[in-house]
């Protein structure tokens, strides 16, 4: 039985995955680069080390990427300041609904947790999430399962009694292999095979979870 419902942060309850996209075409414009999208889809989901080497091999080792990181993160930064942070449709109802019904709830991010607290906090849902776990709490990031299992620990529950929303390829690859019943609603990424095969249910829209409620939770 479902107590626990664990969900990750970018493109999962935010729509951010737009906003970072932006934020790394802007610095990489300086330095006379060209940040694709193709780029980006293959970035999202995975750490900044895992991206790096991506990055190294489509731009060349020549290319200061820990520029275009330091770039991106000011870019972010002063997007926050002065814009809200949208939720994906559905995602503020569907945390309130769980809440709501006494739940226990966390977070699972590759993101880092000053930028998780300001996003919550920004958008009113920070005391939603008592645990929260990122990529600075764990060894290996996502697909490997270390942060889900993690945060099942921290919220005091075996991984058959979580439920895990995610939105990337990573991150469901990560939920699945952590053993976590699993629900996928697509962002940018569309799920692989994998994730396809294993997932407990896939969705457009955290708004369409509702029909099927007693076979998420039961």
């Amino acid at each position: 039985m479902i107590t626990r419902i664990i969900f990750d942060m970018d493109g999962t309850l935010f729509s951010t995955e737009p906003i970072y996209f932006k934020c790394y075409q802007q610095a990489a414009a300086p330095l006379g680069l060209k940040f694709t999208f193709e780029l980006f889809e293959r970035c999202i989901g995975i750490s900044t080390e895992e991206a790096k080497p991506l990055m190294l091999s489509y731009f060349g080792r020549e290319v200061d990427i820990d520029a275009i990181y330091r770039g991106c993160c000011q870019n972010f930064e002063k997007y926050m300041c002065e814009n809200p942070i949208p939720f994906r449709p559905g995602a503020k109802e569907a945390v309130e609904y769980f809440h709501q019904r006494g739940f226990q709830l966390g977070i699972a991010t590759s993101n880092v947790r000053e930028w998780v607290k300001k996003i919550l906090q920004k958008n009113n849902m920070l005391d939603y999430f008592p645990i929260i776990v990122t990529s600075e709490d764990v060894a290996k990031p996502k697909p490997d399962p270390e942060v889900f299992l993690r945060c099942a620990q921290r919220l005091q529950a075996d991984v058959a009694q979580c439920l895990a929303f995610e939105d990337s390829v990573a991150g469901a690859t990560a939920a699945i292999s952590a053993g976590m019943r699993t629900v996928v609603i697509p962002d940018i990424k569309q799920p692989d095979t994998f994730v396809r095969e294993h997932a407990f249910k896939i969705y457009k829209s955290l708004a369409d979870i509702y029909p099927d409620m007693d076979e998420l939770l039961g």
